[in-house]
């Protein structure tokens, strides 16, 4: 059950990312201006990620009632940047280098070690 509730949380922390990605792009080209700071809060992208990272955070706080934060967190922070990673370079077309390849594999690795103990 804690881990479906970790895999349900990363799903959520990862559709935020991806969201505030998305609606960051729409503003690259704002200008630096006080209304810079009003802006993201007009696109449904960003207030989406807002949305999807505080359902997020009530769940963490739920799963971390039940589970010590030294494998919790290592964990949903690894699954979170392994999930992010390569849907931004499937859903973006980012690019990932070698060394980010092997660091994204220790990732996994440390993630299967921590999780199993």
């Amino acid at each position: 059950m804690i881990a479906l509730l970790i895999f349900v949380e990363n799903v959520l922390v990862v559709a935020a990312q991806l969201a505030l990605r998305r609606g960051a792009v729409r503003l690259e080209h704002a200008p630096l201006a006080p209304s810079i700071f009003l802006e993201p809060f007009r696109n449904p992208y960003v207030l989406s990620g807002l949305l999807l990272h505080g359902l997020s955070f009530f769940l963490y706080v739920f799963i971390l009632s039940r589970l010590r934060l030294n494998v919790l967190y290592p964990v949903a922070t690894g699954l979170s940047i392994l999930s992010i990673t390569i849907l931004s370079v499937v859903l973006f077309g980012e690019r990932l280098s070698a060394p980010q390849s092997l660091g994204i594999g220790a990732i996994a690795g440390g993630i299967a070690l921590v999780f199993t103990t």
